[in-house]
C-alpha cells in the first residue's frame, strides 16, 4: 500500500523542470506534495496517539527545514537552466559544488532529525521515518533526473 501511495508522488512532482516551470506551478506542486508527504508519513508510521503527539512537532520542524533546503535546490536547478545553453567549465565546477553542498547538508538535515527523534520515540520509529523519508525524496529526486538535460558546455562537448 505505501508503495502504491509513494508512486503517486512521482505523478505529482515536477517540482524543478528547470526549463519550463513557472513559480506559481512550483509553489503549488511542493505544497501539494508536502501534503502529500505527510498523509504518507502518517500512513506509514502508524504511531500510537501518545508517540504521535511527540513525533509530529519534531516533523513539522523537519519539514520546515527540508523546505528551505528545496529553496536552495530550485535555486540551483533555476541557475542550471539560466546557463545551460552556453555551460562553460567554471560554471559547471561552481553549479557541482553547490549540489556537493546540498547533499551534505541533506545528510546533515536527515542526521539531526533521526537523532531527534531517536531521542524522543526511539531506534525504531527513527529508523522508519528516515526509511519513508528517503523513499519520498528518492521518488521525488528520480523525477527530478528525468527533467533535466544532460550538461553539455558550448564546444559541443
Amino acid at each position: 500500500m505505501l508503495k502504491k501511495a509513494l508512486g503517486f508522488v512521482v505523478v505529482g512532482v515536477i517540482v524543478a523542470s528547470p526549463l519550463h516551470a513557472q513559480r506559481n506551478l512550483m509553489e503549488m506542486m511542493r505544497s501539494d506534495i508536502r501534503a502529500e508527504a505527510q498523509q504518507l508519513m502518517t500512513l506509514a508510521m502508524q504511531l500510537s496517539n501518545n508517540d504521535a503527539e511527540k513525533f509530529w512537532p519534531i516533523y513539522r520542524e523537519y519539514e520546515l527545514e527540508r523546505s528551505r533546503w528545496g529553496d536552495r535546490r530550485i535555486a540551483l536547478i533555476k541557475s542550471y537552466a539560466e546557463q545551460y545553453e552556453m555551460m562553460s567549465d567554471d560554471a559547471a565546477k561552481a553549479l557541482m559544488d553547490e549540489w556537493f553542498g546540498l547533499q551534505t547538508d541533506r545528510l546533515s538535515l536527515y542526521k539531526s532529525y533521526h537523532g531527534r527523534v531517536e531521542q524522543a520515540l526511539g531506534a525504531s520509529i527513527a529508523a522508519r521515518f528516515l526509511q519513508v523519508e528517503n523513499q519520498i525524496m528518492l521518488l521525488i529526486d528520480l523525477q527530478i533526473a528525468q527533467e533535466i538535460p544532460l550538461v553539455f558546455n558550448v564546444e559541443g562537448n
